[in-house]
């Protein structure tokens, strides 16, 4: 990259209430109040596969008291609030859809995203919200839709649907004629007929909505469907989903669809080059992860820093064409985010940092010192660990302990205090494999490898200098944004998930959007046993192994569901001894990912996974293990959200077949101290053979419904922050 990036922001950081806030220099690559003083917290995943640049995960963190996480600080959460000045419009009207011209720019994307949210405008946005039509309008659409379908696919028509479409844009009628026309040519090249909630979906989308259906309800259809209605009108699609094994499956799949419509389509993975990504996204409709899309538009802005309107961005494209070529995006026009829960929600808070590698000598020797006092220091003497967090304090101890390592002691307690999160937090195959001598670290959310990814603030080398492996290097930012104020730039913005009702009222908040939940095409057939909990993992192990054995033994297929890599080599150790062939899907395999997905419906098939086969994975059954009662799921996994637990169990009982689920809980499981105060988990541990499995399990349920709303409220506290920050800073950074 021979674009120098831009001066990142000066933030305000606001220690206390009391205390009025301080000016403090954003630091490289260290998202913390102060360029020597890092801090050690959960890893937050970024990816950034673009030449000079690698990715950073910022390991800034906040208390839930007053302090809220920013990419780049610690804000206090009551800031300043400025009324948004734009409300998006849903597609309801007859002008044409957004693409890249002079109407809308060569690079069209909503303006004002940085306006910051405030509680009138979150109110009427939850009240338009509930006040908007129910499914039944869909439905109904649907129904006349399905009616209208042509008995046979016609070019010439697909011609004169295409102009009138780029001509008139979407409204009612041509909505439902273009995707009447779509569906026949489904049928045509894929042999698929939608059904009617399939249909309403797409319909939903293509009024700008959020469409929850249940999993295995054929969302992969539904979304090419919309794309495709979209496509026709001339506005470029991103099609965004969970990850890179989605994009390239759903991308293959429909295909044919798109080519019998005349429609373009392109894939960008992680590792393609730049020109590979041009071309996908100069495609009518591009297959993409949340991850790689936004940073291609924090490079983007880095190479051609953005205008403030319009009028400046075509004036800078007649005279620096060749510049603005340099840019791979056509801009934002429409995205349709499968698995809209997991990107708008769950990483909504997920700092990405786009870094590119610090020139400078280097510093492993005195890393290396810092790491050795870290190992001599006690627990409880030296320091504590904040129970649910990452989070380490030093003692008074500890810093007399830091004052030794060297003259800055303001940065050598900071480096310590890395230094201990290394040993004592973050733990080998659990938040970090290591693979040909390098650290990986394992994405939280879907269980995989997240390749060319780092954490920062020196913690990611010191993980590295307790493993064994080569000393990396520190990076520094080019340019960062979080999916809060990225996804609101679309000027189109719709979605589908089978989990979205918990989480509506936020979604209609901060992306202005309402949920449609619809029903299921077939009877639901899914059995849910009742929750068993367990004192400990090794007891949950066991009965799980015996469970498994059961299972297996009468024809059926069996999908295990554990936390972590350790989780799953822990499980399968315990299989291999009771003699029960398996096969075991976790980062470690990522590769054969397709080929254990199309073997788990197998009679007598075990399978181990990690959050790597929840969303989006498809397991088709053989007719016998149809018949024998199909897939059953063993939930082992301890989720922060009950939407997480409810994709997984969606694994089974897909499309009217039969199928059963069942959770395990284990009260020493990993992060559930953070669920349940001590004093509960030591009367269950006490009297857990008296209490029902339910009422236990109801403990855990209330653990996540407390993180639920903790998280909720830091995310709309964070998203205020980041707006007060952007408003401060004399310089912008490119992309902010």
């Amino acid at each position: 990259m021979c674009c120098p990036a831009r001066p990142c922001p000066t933030v305000m950081v606001a220690p206390s209430r009391c205390s009025p806030p301080t000016p403090t220099p954003f630091a490289p690559l260290t998202p913390s109040s102060s360029s020597t003083s890092p801090s050690n917290v959960p890893p937050r995943r970024g990816s950034a596969n673009v030449p000079g640049y690698v990715s950073s995960i910022p390991t800034n963190h906040s208390r839930y008291s007053g302090a809220v996480t920013c990419a780049s600080c610690c804000c206090n959460s009551s800031t300043e609030r400025r009324e948004m000045s734009f409300l998006r419009l849903p597609m309801n009207t007859a002008s044409p859809l957004p693409a890249p011209g002079l109407r809308h720019g060569r690079y069209p994307q909503q303006r004002g995203g940085d306006a910051t949210i405030g509680r009138a405008t979150t109110l009427l946005r939850q009240l338009r919200s509930l006040a908007a039509p129910g499914p039944g309008r869909h439905l109904q659409a649907a129904k006349r839709i399905q009616a209208s379908i042509p008995a046979h696919f016609d070019d010439a028509e697909c011609t004169r649907l295409r102009q009138a479409l780029r001509g008139s844009g979407l409204d009612a009628t041509t909505r439902e004629r273009a995707l009447a026309f779509i569906a026949a040519a489904a049928h045509a090249t894929l042999g698929l007929r939608p059904h009617t909630v399939q249909l309403a979906a797409a319909h939903a989308m293509l009024c700008g909505a959020f469409a929850e259906m249940a999993t295995g309800e054929g969302k992969t259809l539904v979304v090419a469907l919309a794309a495709s209605g979209a496509a026709l009108a001339g506005t470029p699609v991103h099609v965004i989903t969970a990850n890179d094994y989605l994009v390239s499956r759903d991308a293959a799949e429909m295909t044919p669809l798109y080519a019998r419509l005349g429609l373009r389509v392109g894939t960008v993975c992680e590792g393609d080059g730049v020109d590979a990504r041009r071309a996908a996204y100069g495609a009518d409709i591009t297959y993409v992860t949340s991850r790689e899309l936004a940073f291609d538009y924090l490079r983007d802005s880095v190479l051609v820093p953005f205008e403030p309107d319009r009028l400046t961005e075509l004036t800078r494209a007649f005279a620096e064409p060749e510049r603005m070529g340099l840019r791979v995006l056509r801009g934002l026009c429409m995205a349709i985010v499968d698995e809209a829960d997991s990107a708008l929600i769950d990483e909504a808070r997920m700092p990405l940092v786009l870094a590119r590698p610090q020139t400078g000598a280097s510093d492993g020797a005195a890393l290396a010192a810092v790491l050795d006092c870290a190992r001599s220091l006690v627990q409880h003497t030296h320091f504590g660990i904040e129970r649910g967090s990452p989070r380490v304090e030093l003692t008074a101890a500890g810093h007399a302990a830091a004052a030794k390592l060297g003259k800055n002691t303001r940065l050598q307690a900071a480096r310590l205090q890395q230094a201990l999160a290394a040993l004592h937090v973050y733990a080998r195959d659990r938040h970090y494999v290591v693979r040909d001598g390098q650290v990986h670290i394992v994405d939280a959310q879907t269980g995989r490898i997240a390749d060319k990814r780092a954490w920062s603030q020196e913690l990611h080398r010191f993980i590295e200098l307790k493993e064994g492996c080569a000393l990396g290097t520190e990076n520094v930012t080019a340019a960062q944004i979080t999916y809060q104020r990225f996804f609101p730039r679309y000027l189109q913005l719709a979605g589908v998930s089978g989990t979205l009702r918990e989480c509506a009222a936020e979604l209609a908040a901060v992306y202005d959007r309402q949920v449609v939940r619809l029903p299921t095409h077939k009877p639901l057939q899914r059995k849910l046993g009742a929750p068993r909990v367990f004192a400990d993992r090794d007891a949950m192990w066991t009965a799980c192994v015996e469970r498994a054995r059961a299972l297996a033994a009468a024809g059926r297929a069996v999908l295990i569901g554990t936390d972590s890599v350790l989780d799953s080599r822990t499980l399968s150790a315990r299989l291999h001894t009771a003699g029960l062939p398996h096969i075991v899907l976790d980062a470690l395999q990522d590769a054969d990912e397709a080929a254990i997905v199309a073997q788990a419906g197998l009679p007598g098939r075990i399978t181990i996974s990690t959050r790597m086969a929840g969303r989006g994975t498809d397991i088709r059954l053989q007719p016998t293990v149809r018949d024998a009662g199909g897939l059953h799921v063993i939930c082992c996994q301890h989720n922060s959200t009950a939407r997480t637990d409810r994709q997984l169990l969606g694994r089974c009982a897909r499309q009217g077949d039969p199928g059963s689920a069942e959770h395990f809980r284990a009260l020493d499981a990993d992060g559930v101290e953070e669920w349940l105060p001590s004093l509960a988990r030591r009367l269950l541990r006490r009297h857990l053979n008296r209490v029902p499995g339910p009422v236990a399990a109801w403990f855990f349920r209330f653990g996540q419904y407390r993180i639920e709303t903790r998280e909720r409220h830091l995310r709309a506290a964070m998203l205020r922050a980041e707006h007060l920050q952007h408003r401060r800073s004399a310089y912008r950074g490119p992309g902010l």
